[in-house]
């Protein structure tokens, strides 16, 4: 059984947010920990993405049941948009992440992902489980729940209510483990660990009774999720709004219902309950001890509880691990002796890091690192010894740790030359189209281990506890005060292109810059690019001499297509002695989450394009963040980015036209008040785009000059769907290029999400569209005179096909800002 003890331990250290070290908790915290070890009960909740849990129902079954709940996602919500920055795709999956991770750090929850990748938009569950790989998934369900062995599992959404594809996927996924984790015949190579597990019951959140309701079936359970936790001196729905404002990336900052507030249960399979949702299942000690010995030892321990003395509480909790560890090793043993070892170290006010001397070092250097342990309580403790990764052997201490006094030792290690780059587990190797390549290892888990870890050996009496923790870097920043970052393991060098993608309108050659910077001292080597068949580049390389860590240096490079040279990809490679550097190290730093780096391919596009581009000068009001001003300054126009003040003061009459960016009016509020002036410029004779919003946070009533509706039911996510012009000899499929279907060729993701479902006045469509088997949509390019002047609003999702070099998305785009009445 000892396998089963070390998944557990890897399981409790993989789900925390590896940003601080251990830390010192309050006595409320205290008893909250208390409060949970005198219960074995266990909650799973499945769905699709980030931000479609429960978070009340989270807290609640954590926080105010004390069962262990989990949040099983699908996916990472690669597929979404951002409305704090530039990050989509994978990078975005790596951000919300995190934010689940900050999310379940308030409800307390654990978090639990498969391999699925978001790959955008999908209105069946057939074509989802089908790009994602049914069974392959079904093995990811069925393993979390091998691994968390929930009681109960709760989906948020059924078979055939969902919305959309991926939800209504993750419920028959549900649907199929819940039954499948049961059965040793199902995913047998799971069994060399784990073991077969079947929860009592299943359940869909069903939000709100219905009203109409057959006799035969099982009773609707409600639950408060309203309900006051004086403990924690807020509801749970107030927990749950404070979890779900994490989701910042999307916009879901909350604020919280007060008073009672009920959620429902409808039972879709197992054991009927009729009382509650545990009904039957035994959450006392009873479970693993039937005599009753352990319960009176946890109940002793809640009686005389002092949070004015925690200390005084170790001696107990320190008889109650002996007595489990006398015990036949189990799950819940495991769990419980993990539960105690944490008390420990919360009653003890034990303060434990480990912190390196610099932020980032390469393979091959030598990094210090203080390790230090500091024991505020009087209870006696002994720190017996340290070891570090890639350390070697232990350092021997054997000191005790006098109350209030610190322990600090220095190491010094060499990181070795074929350590891996710091990078998350799921992007270590190439991912698939819609899931993630990773080894057989994987179990759900949401972020891997540190790139260094310590552990520290310590002695509270006859018991020795190893606790493992991350290596962190620490500055002391002149706003926030003490930060913490995580530690990192980085190429010499980082290498990118200035821009993703580089159009080449004709045959003349560009000049195109590869950038290195350097990540240590002293990174010496060449530089050159890797071009596709029948494209030339000069010089063939650069030397690169960067004497200091944090130098960058840029070096150009002229690159022509021949005749037949076709669009491809261009790739940055910078090399040293025998290593080559092909990656890009890409920081996401945002304040909610901690700071993560992704190592990403150095890649761009080289797209020949036939596109006519007129002299004309846009004024682009940026929204959530998206790439087309680079993409519109590549081929050659003039954009400048507004900003807030100059809403209210620019002369617009200066601009050929005015471009709103994605989400701009859920982002922009000085937008919304003085878009009169935007309008203005409109009835004069100008231009103005405006892409899509969402419903939620519009920062006006309307939009433009006329009213039109986009709530986000329609779209067009199939990016091949069959696309109709309307009005082939409408000049903005005319001048100044022409626009015929081809141009609709090579798209990707999707072709447009939150079309206009109506639209009055002037306002008349240009394009219709639709997915297989659904009616035409004619919502994704709306176009109307106004005064003078011309608005376009689109739908088309001109965010994904212009940082992606599709050469039609470009001529419509230009032919977009160009057109006139």
């Amino acid at each position: 059984m000892r396998f089963l003890t070390s998944f557990i331990i890897l399981f409790f250290s993989s789900t925390s947010i590896q940003s601080q070290p251990l830390t010192k908790y309050s006595a409320t915290e205290i008893q909250a920990a208390l409060n949970k070890l005198n219960v074995l009960g266990s909650v799973l909740y499945i769905a699709a993405h980030p931000d479609d849990e429960n978070q009340g129902l989270l807290a609640y079954m954590s926080k105010g049941r004390n069962y262990r709940a989990a949040y099983l996602s699908l996916t990472r919500g690669d597929g979404g948009q951002n409305l704090l920055g530039p990050e989509k795709g994978i990078l975005l999956g790596v951000m919300r992440t995190q934010e689940l991770l900050a999310a379940r750090k308030i409800d307390g929850a654990q978090q639990f992902f498969t391999r699925a990748i978001d790959f955008g938009y999908s209105k069946t569950a057939k074509e989802s489980l089908s790009k994602w790989n049914h069974q392959t998934l079904l093995g990811d369900v069925v393993k979390v729940i091998r691994t968390f062995r929930p009681d109960i599992i709760i989906t948020r959404f059924t078979k055939t209510k969902g919305g959309h594809g991926h939800h209504l996927s993750s419920a028959i996924l549900a649907q199929e483990a819940f039954w499948a984790a049961a059965d040793p015949e199902q995913f047998p190579e799971q069994l060399q660990n784990l073991k077969p597990w079947q929860a009592k019951r299943i359940f869909w959140n069903n939000w709100q009774p219905s009203q109409k309701r057959l006799a035969s079936m099982p009773p609707l359970l409600p639950l408060n999720l309203g309900k006051y936790a004086p403990l924690y001196g807020r509801s749970f729905r107030e927990i749950a709004a404070k979890s779900r404002t994490m989701h910042k990336s999307q916009g879901f900052g909350a604020t919280p219902q007060r008073g009672n507030s009920f959620d429902y249960f409808e039972l879709t399979a197992g054991d009927t309950a009729y009382l509650d949702v545990m009904d039957g299942v035994e959450t006392s000690w009873k479970r693993i001890d039937a005599d009753g010995r352990l319960q009176i030892k946890v109940s002793e321990i809640l009686e005389s509880f002092n949070a004015q003395n925690p200390k005084a509480s170790i001696p107990q909790l320190l008889n109650l691990y002996q007595s489990l560890d006398n015990m036949k090793n189990s799950f819940w043993v495991a769990i419980k002796k993990e539960e105690i070892k944490k008390l420990i170290q919360m009653c003890s006010g034990l303060w434990l890091e480990a912190i390196a001397f610099n932020a980032s070092v390469v393979p091959g250097e030598t990094i210090k690192i203080k390790t230090m342990a500091l024991n505020r309580s009087a209870f006696p403790v002994k720190l017996n010894s340290i070891h570090i990764t890639y350390l070697g052997k232990k350092i021997k201490i054997n000191a005790v740790l006098n109350e209030n006094e610190p322990k600090a030792i220095v190491s010094t290690l060499t990181i070795p030359g074929d350590a891996p780059y710091s990078q998350p587990y799921w992007l270590k190797k190439n991912p698939g189209e819609t899931l993630f390549n990773v080894d057989k290892t994987f179990s759900g888990q949401p972020v891997g281990k540190s790139a260094l870890e310590a552990t520290i050996s310590l002695s509270f009496g006859k018991t020795v506890f190893d606790f493992s923790i991350p290596v962190l870097f620490q500055e002391n920043d002149p706003k926030m005060g003490e930060q913490y970052k995580p530690f990192l393991i980085v190429p010499d060098v980082s290498v990118s292109f200035a821009e993703n993608v580089f159009i080449f309108k004709d045959s003349v050659p560009h000049t195109i810059q590869i950038f290195v910077h350097a990540l240590t001292d002293s990174a010496v080597g060449e530089v050159h690019p890797i071009i596709p068949t029948g494209w030339q580049s000069k010089p063939g390389l650069r030397k690169y001499n960067l004497a200091k860590k944090g130098e960058q240096a840029a070096f150009e490079f002229e690159i022509r297509p021949t005749k037949n040279g076709q669009n491809g990809i261009i790739k940055a490679v910078a090399q040293s002695s025998q290593t080559l550097f092909t990656n890009e190290v890409i920081k996401i730093n945002y304040p909610h989450i901690p700071p993560q780096i992704v190592l990403q391919a150095a890649e761009a596009q080289l797209v020949k394009l036939d596109i006519n581009v007129p002299k004309i000068t846009i004024a682009y009001i940026m929204g959530s963040g998206d790439e087309i001003p680079q993409a519109l300054h590549e081929i050659g126009l003039k954009v400048d980015l507004l900003s807030d003040e100059d809403l209210m003061t620019i002369d617009y009459e200066k601009y050929d036209a005015v471009v709103c960016g994605v989400r701009a009016f859920n982002t922009r509020e000085n937008l919304g008040l003085y878009q009169k002036r935007i309008l203005k410029y409109v009835e004069n004779g100008g231009t103005w785009i405006v892409q899509h919003n969402t419903r939620f946070g519009t920062q006006v009533a309307q939009i433009g000059p006329y009213p039109y509706v986009a709530r986000g039911r329609d779209r067009i996510s199939e990016e091949d769907a069959e696309m109709e012009i309307l009005a082939p000899s409408h000049a903005l499929f005319n001048f100044p290029n022409k626009i015929t279907t081809a141009d609709f060729d090579g798209w990707v993701q999707e072709r447009g999400t939150y079309l206009a479902e109506s639209w009055q006045g002037k306002l008349y469509p240009l394009l219709a569209g639709h997915d297989e088997g659904e009616p035409s949509k004619l919502g994704s390019l709306l176009y109307a005179p106004y005064g003078k002047g011309v608005f376009v609003f689109s739908a088309l999702s001109m965010f994904r096909q212009l940082p992606a070099g599709v050469p039609g998305a470009y001529r419509l785009f230009v032919n977009m800002i160009s057109a006139k009445q």
